[in-house]
């Protein structure tokens, strides 16, 4: 999933089908994070907001033919938990990038029934420059 924290407290995703590993769509939005000059609302405007269906392979820019709608769920500024009972997709994932534009931060989180803590960050500059330059790798 990719998304986004908002305001209230809660994150709002689209799903990510192919390919969803940090060395791969990780890489991928670090890459078009600098692209955008750190542009977190034209980012999220674009490739959430802008995609309700969700992506068959969002670095590929395909979208998926039989749409999934958003996703969503808790964020508290550090942990994130998925809102289960509206939302059953959310587990059928592997992974969460989250931006979290108040910090300029990228969190990545392992998607799990309880509640989840990051194991990757990035924070991105007024310029876009990722600091540090890549997320962890996930041994599969």
């Amino acid at each position: 999933m990719v998304g986004y924290s908002k305001p209230d407290g809660t994150w709002l995703a689209v799903w990510n089908h192919w390919s969803g590993e940090t060395q791969q769509l990780g890489r991928w939005i670090i890459r078009e994070m600098k692209r955008r000059s750190g542009d977190f609302a034209a980012f999220c405007s674009r490739y959430v907001d802008g995609c309700p269906e969700g992506w068959s392979s969002l670095a590929e820019g395909k979208r998926c033919e039989e749409p999934v709608g958003f996703l969503f769920g808790e964020f508290d500024g550090i942990v994130a938990r998925c809102h289960e009972s509206r939302n059953p997709l959310c587990y059928d994932s592997h992974y969460l990038y989250l931006l979290h534009p108040p910090k300029r931060r990228l969190y990545v989180f392992e998607v799990k029934d309880e509640v989840m803590r990051p194991f990757g960050m990035i924070t991105f500059d007024e310029q876009g420059t990722p600091t540090p330059r890549a997320l962890p790798k996930v041994e599969e």
